[in-house]
């Protein structure tokens, strides 16, 4: 984009995990890069979070790997642990406890150093829309209060769950898809100095128990030999308790929640769904939480931020080459997450709302009774593909397993199936932006099916 000092050929809004990985993705492209956060540099990446990220989230998107003090703790696994505490899935796989701030702090000197221009302190205020396009954003200093103006070719809006950009579209855009509760959850986590020494640091863990936490589950991350980070997380919109309640109520009961020091308390909202219907319209593009790039099972965003970035930086660089900016030039990004991580991200969400409809005396039975077990959770993560002991719904031995609940793994069988139909359905994410609205009826229709097929009515 020609023009004066305050123009540019994209405008990144947030830079967290999504807009600080799309900073770093996008440096040294020639463009003209403006990133801007509300937040001052000691707080960059502040969300509240588990700090847990995969390490194939790196190699999958070229980002680079934490080291030296970004990593708090190596991780080789999790740890699922059933509601009686009695039953333990390991799931092995490498990834990192990270230091969230060190980490985006090094991601933004690195896109600086190479020519993107980073201003801390600047809140968006709304995105400039003009003859139909996303045409720039007005930002307000947050020290002057001054307003100012700044045009660019693509806005990206990695504001979180925010949105400070795609809520103020207009609403006939397909971007403006608003977060239902339900397909979120809040979260209250806190990072603590223990008065004992962890065992076995290197595997974090998960507690699934819907007595605790119900819609979700509650987690021990070790951050090292005696410190943790501490946490849960509710489904929203059911009237369950809010979060920080049943951490001082329950897990302050608990006998590895012993902290000398609290070092930081505080919650957030995670999206816990499929990805929103489009990421981009006429020069836009959403990316990270506000855009729903997370997984619905366990909430981890980091890594589906990273992707999301991969996805438009992609996408960002074809339209420069094109000089096409709208909906269809920008398409790119779409074609990429969709049928890449947004499948699997799709049918990890048909398997969430199983999940979150189980009781804890389902659960406790199908990790005893290996109906699910360590490699079938993790190809299931992997994969987007329910791999449970489904297989010989005809052999005895299963049959003789499930007398005491019966139809336990029929719907099992039944959410298998609309996984698979739900990410063969993404898998053929439509090719242009007019045969969108086509393929959003066909998926609704899709989950109002599988709601209605397993007596769901939210």
């Amino acid at each position: 984009m020609s023009g004066g000092a305050n123009s540019y050929d994209v405008i990144i809004v947030g830079l967290g995990p999504a807009g600080a990985s799309l900073a770093r993705l996008l440096a040294g492209s020639g463009l003209k890069i403006l990133g801007i956060d509300m937040v001052d540099w000691d707080h960059v990446w502040g969300k509240p979070c588990g700090n847990a990220i995969g390490r194939h989230h790196f190699s999958e998107t070229g980002l680079p790997e934490p080291r030296g003090d970004e990593v708090k703790q190596r991780v080789e696994g999790i740890d699922i642990i059933s509601p009686s505490e009695r039953h333990v899935l390991r799931v092995k796989g490498e990834g990192y406890i990270i230091d969230r701030t060190k980490l985006g702090q090094r991601y933004l000197r690195e896109a600086a150093q190479k020519g993107v221009e980073i201003e801390l302190g600047k809140q968006a205020v709304k995105p400039i829309i003009e003859g139909g396009a996303v045409r720039g954003v007005r930002v307000r200093d947050s020290r002057s209060g001054v307003v100012s103006e700044y045009k660019a070719n693509v806005v990206v809006d990695a504001t979180g769950n925010s949105g400070v950009l795609r809520r103020r579209t207009p609403r006939d855009w397909p971007v403006n898809e608003p977060l239902k509760p339900v397909d979120a959850n809040i979260a209250y986590r806190e990072i603590m100095v223990l008065d004992y020494e962890i065992e076995e640091p290197s595997f974090i863990r998960i507690y699934i128990n819907q007595k605790i936490a119900p819609g979700g589950y509650w987690w021990f991350f070790p951050e090292g030999r005696d410190r943790a980070n501490i946490g849960l997380g509710v489904q929203g919109g059911r009237g369950y308790p809010p979060p920080n309640k049943i951490f001082r109520e329950v897990l302050m009961k608990r006998p590895e929640v012993r902290p000398v020091k609290v070092l930081d308390a505080s919650g957030s909202l995670v999206p816990t769904r499929r990805p929103a219907n489009t990421l981009v319209w006429h020069g836009f593009i959403g990316i990270g939480d506000n855009a729903y790039t997370v997984n619905p099972v366990h909430g981890g965003g980091m890594g589906y931020a990273m992707y999301a970035a991969y996805s438009a930086a992609k996408a960002i660089l074809e339209a420069h080459e094109t000089g096409d900016f709208t909906a269809r030039g920008l398409w790119g990004a779409n074609i990429r997450y969709m049928r890449g991580l947004g499948a699997k991200q799709a049918s990890l969400d048909v398997f969430r709302i199983f999940l979150q409809n189980l009781t804890d005396e389902d659960i406790e039975f199908g990790i005893s009774h290996g109906i699910m077990k360590a490699e079938d959770a993790y190809e299931t993560s992997v994969s987007g593909e329910l791999r449970a002991n489904l297989g010989a719904l005809e052999k005895l031995t299963v049959i003789l397993k499930t007398l005491k609940r019966p139809s336990l793994l029929p719907k099992l069988v039944l959410v298998g199936r609309y996984m698979s139909k739900v990410k063969k359905l993404y898998l053929n994410y439509p090719e242009r932006p007019e045969d969108l609205q086509a393929w959003v009826t066909k998926l609704e229709s899709l989950y109002s099916e599988y709601k209605r097929a397993l007596g769901i009515d939210w």
